[in-house]
This record gives structure tokens, C-alpha cells and sequence, in this order.
């Protein structure tokens, strides 16, 4: 995989989450995100399946939005997660915040840094080709690597959704 690529997404991640995070310092985002965010008295892995899923075809769109959608969508995450751990830290102990996270965290948040890697894949191949890096648009390798990046995320999603229907929902009833 390319590193890169892996480090970009992963810089835009974290430089949202700490925009966020600190963002919260001073707003007040309790509205937004309460002891109980789901709508579903009842959500299992299929429904956050479905809704990283989408988060992470935002990011796929980068191969076709030369990586703007890609970009929005790692910061817009980064910074979501920031304020959402500095909100609910301030409702709970931050050791039971880090703990409704982190167990499903540990897949979710690589996912979808390898997701965002996948977005720009291809806009960066495009940016060899027209700097004269490389002779091919898009060769073989660069689209095996996209759907290596792709199929490595989607599995990465499905455990941490099995993880916070199983895991984190139990952990948020026994805090409650």
C-alpha cells in the first residue's frame, strides 16, 4: 500500500479531529451528540454497516473527484469525532468516553484512513502521469491497489460494526 497516500488521509484525519476537539473548547455541541446518538433503540451491526459504508463510498469518490470529496469527507470526520469525544467527555469520565470508542475505533478509524487512501489513488497516479512520472494513466497495478485499499476497508468496517453492536452498545447500557 502506499504509504503516502496512507499518510496524507491519516494527517487530514488528524488534523480534523483536533480542529474539532478543539473546536469544542469553546461550543457547545451537547445538541448533537448525547449520551444515546441512535435513533434506533436497538441498532445492530448491519445498521452501522450500512452508515460507515456510506462514509466510506465518500471517500471512494475521490478517485473521481480528484480527491475533493476524499479531502471533505477525512477532515469533516476527523473533526466530527474530535468534538463528539470532547462533548461526551464532558458528560462522562473520559476513560468511558475513550472506551464507547476505541473498541470499535481500533477498525473504524483505520478503515476509513485506508479508505481515504483509496480516494486518492487515483488522483494521485493522474498527477504522476501529467508531471511525467510514470507513461501509463492508469495501469493494472494502480487499480488492483485501489480495490486492495477498498476491499481491505470494507472488511476493516465490518468488524468494527459486529465490535459496536456487540461490544460498545453494552458498554454505553452498563454507563448509563
Amino acid at each position: 500500500m502506499n504509504t503516502k497516500l496512507l499518510s496524507i488521509s491519516l494527517f487530514l484525519f488528524l488534523l480534523g479531529l483536533g480542529s474539532g476537539f478543539s473546536s469544542a473548547l469553546s461550543h457547545d455541541y451537547s445538541a448533537y451528540f448525547g449520551f444515546d446518538p441512535f435513533d434506533n433503540s436497538n441498532p445492530g451491526a448491519l445498521f452501522f454497516f450500512k452508515h460507515n459504508i456510506k462514509v466510506a463510498f465518500l471517500l471512494w469518490t475521490g478517485a473521481v473527484t480528484l480527491g475533493t470529496t476524499t479531502l471533505v469527507n477525512l477532515f469533516s470526520n476527523g473533526f466530527i469525532l474530535g468534538s463528539a469525544v470532547k462533548t461526551v467527555a464532558n458528560q462522562l469520565e473520559l476513560t468511558e468516553t475513550l472506551s464507547l470508542i476505541l473498541p470499535h475505533g481500533i477498525f473504524e478509524i483505520p478503515a476509513l484512513i485506508i479508505a481515504g487512501a483509496a480516494g486518492f489513488k487515483i488522483p494521485y497516479e493522474l498527477l504522476r502521469f501529467v508531471l511525467g512520472k510514470k507513461d501509463e494513466i492508469i495501469t493494472e497495478e494502480d487499480a488492483k491497489e485501489f480495490f486492495k485499499l477498498v476491499g481491505v476497508s470494507i472488511a476493516l468496517i465490518f468488524i468494527a460494526a459486529v465490535i459496536e453492536a456487540e461490544i460498545t452498545l453494552k458498554l454505553a447500557v452498563h454507563m448509563a
